[in-house]
């Protein structure tokens, strides 16, 4: 494994800049997480206030120093507009899950299917994951598609333990 978990990665692409979540961000977050359209295909509690979004962003850190979590801001124009994690990650069984939220505004443009073109080349490359999968509402189509065009694959004998509403796909390389 060439990444060790010691300096934050920051990824750029044509028009994105993947980047470290800071204090500075505490206003976004709590958009992205306490947003009703955003978070519509979601089960987890919405974040309720400033103070929540920024233990998550304190729990996000912890999980990194673990080698658990990477959580992404993408900026746009000096702004962000969303965030990608990888989470849950095992270097051990060289296995992550993706998740993702961007802003209504910014979505059907683009702008994720360039996410995650470099954070899978980031997760197989640097990390050596061999497994990348991703928890998605059953009537996300958006999300769907977006999996579909990575080469995720729906996994149709497994079962969230979760949500019963999500649907499990994977990518092996």
């Amino acid at each position: 494994m060439s990444f060790n978990f010691t300096k934050f990665p920051v990824l750029k692409t044509e028009r994105l800049i993947l980047r470290e979540i800071t204090f500075n961000d505490v206003d976004v977050i709590f958009n992205l997480r306490s947003s009703k359209e955003i978070n519509k295909f979601i089960g987890t509690k919405r974040v309720q206030n400033n103070k929540e979004a920024k233990d998550f962003i304190i729990k996000c850190d912890e999980l990194y120093k673990v080698k658990n979590r990477i959580l992404w801001g993408i900026e746009y124009q000096q702004k962000i507009i969303g965030t990608i994690v990888l989470h849950n990650i095992s270097l051990e069984k060289k296995y992550g899950e993706i998740g993702y939220k961007l802003k209504p505004e910014f979505q059907k443009k683009g702008f994720m299917s360039e996410v995650f073109k470099v954070i899978l080349k980031f997760a197989f490359k640097e990390l050596t994951l061999k497994t990348v999968e991703a928890y998605t509402h059953k009537n996300n189509s958006s999300s769907i598609a977006l999996l579909e065009k990575h080469n995720f694959v729906f996994q149709e004998e497994r079962k969230c333990n979760t949500f019963d509403f999500n649907r499990i796909f994977k990518l092996e390389i």
